[in-house]
């Protein structure tokens, strides 16, 4: 791609706002990186599945584990990663990278951009309440 210079930018904000929204259309138009692993891993759309009732009812009375819990990073990436069905081998990079991806799916995901949007205005019940795949509940720091 030719990538030109502009003069006197600061007097000319059509242009840069052109050239940022080409640069976004650029980036719309690739396609998502590729990543082979070297050992099996679940696929995003199953680990995205809705959880069974049962384990939705036990997170309504069992809060996940918080980065505050007193433990090692490496502990703490093998319950979470644990909790969600990803893998561990030898190696957490690949885990991570997938618990990441998962991360970002969700936040991307129109069907829980709207569900949290939804909870905003929604004044939960006095008995509280487990909502299917909310992935906010989780915090990676």
């Amino acid at each position: 791609m030719k990538v030109k210079s502009l003069e006197d930018a600061e007097k000319n904000p059509k242009a840069i706002d052109t050239w940022i929204e080409s640069i976004s259309e650029l980036h719309r138009s690739k396609p998502p990186a590729t990543v082979h692993y070297t050992r099996p891993m679940p696929d995003i759309d199953t680990l995205m599945q809705e959880w069974s009732p049962e384990f939705e009812e036990l997170l309504g009375k069992v809060s996940l584990p918080t980065a505050e819990i007193d433990c090692s990073l490496a502990a703490y990436i093998d319950m979470i990663c644990a909790i969600l069905d990803i893998p561990i081998y030898k190696s957490r990079i690949q885990s991570l990278h997938l618990l990441f991806s998962l991360y970002s799916e969700f936040k991307n995901s129109q069907h829980f951009k709207a569900l949290a949007e939804g909870k905003k205005a929604f004044t939960p019940p006095s008995k509280p309440t487990s909502q299917a795949g909310d992935a906010e509940t989780i915090t990676f720091s």
